[in-house]
């Protein structure tokens, strides 16, 4: 009797080491042999972006100024997104969005404004009147770039500011205005 429990036993647990190690063996194979397709295929590349600065804005003392002098005066945030050789059979999105946004309630208004370039031509342009209590906001949606030649470099500038509008803004100056300038990319066959 005490020889079939010991059997017993010993049958388990050699059944139970042989379900952990197929298990674990399985997991491996998947794991090893996993893949993502959209629509077929996936780049092993992405494209890549720098920021001259950091991707993080920071506004604390936000002062009024002319319309006409924001490319001079306005807070400004520089970036490139470039395109590599081996994404040249590949269409290749990009998607510019700010997020983790932070901003005083005063700064809700249509004098709180933006403006985002793409190689020095104006694509998405407003102000923050709307935003609500929304932490991100999409300036340029997910769309596909019409490229004719890689390696491509395709440079941005956001330029953020108070606009002077001759009225007391007293209750807008020194505000504080954050968010972090998301770049998101997708590449499919």
């Amino acid at each position: 009797m005490k020889s079939n429990k010991m059997f017993l036993v010993f049958a388990m647990l050699i059944t139970g080491v042989l379900g952990i190690g197929l298990g674990v063996t399985y997991a491996w194979y998947a794991y090893d042999n996993a893949k993502t397709d959209v629509t077929g295929r996936t780049a092993s590349e992405n494209p890549t972006v720098i920021f001259s600065q950091t991707d993080e804005i920071l506004y604390r003392n936000i002062l009024p100024i002319y319309d006409d002098d924001r490319y001079n005066y306005a807070g400004k945030n520089s970036f490139s997104v470039t395109i590599g050789e081996k994404l040249k059979n590949y269409t290749s999105g990009v998607e510019i969005s700010l997020g983790n946004i932070i901003i005083s309630e005063e700064l809700k208004n249509a004098n709180f404004k933006y403006e985002l370039l793409e190689n020095n031509q104006v694509i998405a342009s407003g102000d923050f009147s709307n935003i609500g209590n929304n932490k991100k906001m999409t300036l340029k949606p997910m769309s596909t770039l019409q490229l004719t030649e890689y390696p491509t470099t395709i440079n941005y500038d956001l330029y953020i500011w108070l606009s002077e509008n001759e009225d007391n803004q007293n209750n807008l100056m020194n505000k504080v205005f954050s968010a972090k300038v998301n770049v998101d990319s997708a590449v499919k066959k």
